[in-house]
């Protein structure tokens, strides 16, 4: 049996992305500089002007010329300290289930490899598939690169999953109806915290209350973009 996971939103409140620009800013706050370099993105963004995965490039320059060493040193800080810590009760449960009957366990997630890799390995996925983003010899690039096919989001999801020889699933857990191609390829869906939207969607799907409030408004944005 072969389950597969979506991680920010699924496996613990808010976007992870967000989360490590906070974390970032809060131990090294010069690095708040990169605003000036995003907002100008934001604006092009909202003109059509500039993809979405341009923006998500852009948006990494928050780690702009930090050594590798220093950039896996801050990502298992905050994997340990941050990450591991929000996981929700019942999804690590769900997957302490799988893990016990033998299942293959699968976390597929649009955030970069950087720290989704590391979380992976802790929590015990049997593999973990995540955006890949290219350094520059040995620092991060102003504008990392990320391979074909892109950010690891909706359509990418299925192709990287059948890159791995995964085409087919048993059960995927999500709360985004960003992953509807990634449920396409599975039997069941399990939904968590999910919205009307998605509820509408796939009514019949199993849900998933955490009794947590979604991070995703406008303030947590702001808090994060400001290390705060």
């Amino acid at each position: 049996m072969t389950a597969i996971f979506d991680m920010d939103g699924t496996l613990f409140a808010g976007d992870s992305q967000l989360r490590f620009v906070r974390w970032v800013l809060r131990r090294h706050g010069w690095r708040r500089l990169y605003l000036l370099l995003v907002a100008p993105g934001l604006l092009l963004r909202a003109l059509g002007l500039l993809s979405t995965q341009g923006m998500k490039r852009l948006f990494l320059c928050y780690a702009w010329r930090m050594r590798r060493e220093e950039l896996m040193c801050e990502c298992s800080a905050f994997v340990r300290q941050e990450l591991l810590p929000a996981v929700y009760a019942p999804l690590r449960e769900r997957l302490e289930q799988h893990q016990a009957a033998g299942d293959e366990t699968v976390l597929c997630s649009a955030s970069p490899e950087w720290w989704t890799d590391m979380l992976g390995k802790q929590m015990g996925f049997t593999r973990t598939i995540a955006t890949p983003v290219q350094l520059l010899g040995n620092r991060v690039p102003f504008m990392p690169c990320i391979p074909p096919p892109g950010n690891n989001r909706g359509n990418a999801k299925v192709e990287r999953l059948a890159a791995c020889g995964i085409t087919r699933a048993q059960v995927g857990y999500t709360d985004s109806t960003a992953d509807l191609p990634m449920l396409s390829i599975c039997e069941r869906a399990v939904l968590v915290n999910p919205s009307a939207r998605l509820i509408h969607v796939l009514p019949h799907a199993e849900v998933i209350d955490t009794g947590r409030r979604r991070e995703h408004g406008l303030s947590f944005v702001l808090r994060c973009l400001l290390g705060l």
